[in-house]
């Protein structure tokens, strides 16, 4: 598989959305609706087969930070080292428009996997929101079987090179 990841416009290929991997990162299809108007999209996909989306990351960019909003990868193609490429990107990205805000990730607390990339990248924990996903979700989201509650938020502050 040779990987390739590109921009990808959620109003012009709306009809390409993936939205299974969107809804596996953030199950609430109505936020993730709002966002995407406002967002970068980046998708990853094999270069042999590039309709197969393989992951997904959506970020945005504000007044004081960007936040990465949606960072997701199919199942079947996890501990590839996609979602790292895809981060990866997405910080080249914000570095090459000399943006030296801090970049915002959050997450939930049992996500294990993830919470790892993200600090072996640089991010490092700012918050931890007690409860925050039983309060804002209308349907309780499990992670490896146990019901997610807590939120943590990661920051990273942008240098002139990325890894």
């Amino acid at each position: 598989m040779s990987l390739a990841i590109r921009f990808f416009d959620p109003i012009k290929e709306v009809e390409r959305l993936p939205w299974e991997l969107l809804l596996d990162a953030d199950p609430n299809r109505d936020l993730v609706t709002a966002y995407l108007k406002q967002s970068l999209v980046l998708v990853a996909f094999d270069s042999e087969n590039p309709d197969k989306l393989l992951g997904v990351l959506v970020f945005q960019g504000r007044l004081k930070e960007w936040e990465i909003l949606n960072v997701a990868v199919a199942p079947a193609c996890q501990n590839q080292g996609i979602g790292k490429r895809l981060l990866q990107a997405c910080l080249r990205e914000i570095t090459k428009r000399q943006d030296q805000k801090q970049i915002l990730i959050k997450t939930g607390d049992l996500t294990s996997p993830a919470l790892t990339l993200y600090q072996k990248m640089g991010f490092k924990q700012i918050a931890f929101i007690k409860d925050y996903f039983v309060e804002n979700y209308p349907e309780p989201i499990y992670e490896e079987g146990e019901q997610l509650r807590n939120q943590v938020i990661l920051a990273y502050t942008p240098s002139s090179t990325c890894s």
